[in-house]
């Protein structure tokens, strides 16, 4: 007597490729979790500095209208390279009735050559 077996399953090729697709697969979406995981640090980045502006203004309107002093002045950008990093800047100019806040940072930019960039932030006031 013979027997007529049809084999059933998948070969070791067939494995082997679906494998490889799915690695393929995965590397993409930890791509792709690394780079939003880099542009949530830049917003929080960019929320920080916004804060600082806005603290810079609140202070400004506090001291009447008038420059702070350079007490004032440092204390307020040593907290702001605490949170943006030791390269950012907090610059005000008063004229009249309107301040001009600027604060200047770096961040992680990775489509950048440098693999970051320079991000600044104005604002204008009145007072």
């Amino acid at each position: 007597m013979r027997y007529n077996r049809k084999e059933s399953g998948f070969s070791m090729i067939e494995v082997l490729v679906a494998l490889l697709v799915l690695a393929i697969g995965l590397l993409g979406v930890a791509g792709v979790q690394l780079l939003s995981m880099q542009q949530t640090e830049n917003s929080t980045l960019r929320s920080n500095a916004t804060l600082y502006a806005q603290t810079a203004a609140d202070r400004v309107r506090a001291n009447g209208g008038s420059v702070l002093t350079s007490s004032e002045l440092s204390d307020l950008e040593g907290r702001l390279q605490q949170v943006l990093g030791d390269d950012s800047e907090l610059q005000i100019s008063v004229s009249a009735d309107e301040a001009q806040i600027t604060v200047q940072w770096t961040e992680r930019d990775p489509f950048s050559d440098t693999g970051a960039t320079t991000q600044t932030l104005s604002m204008n006031v009145s007072l």
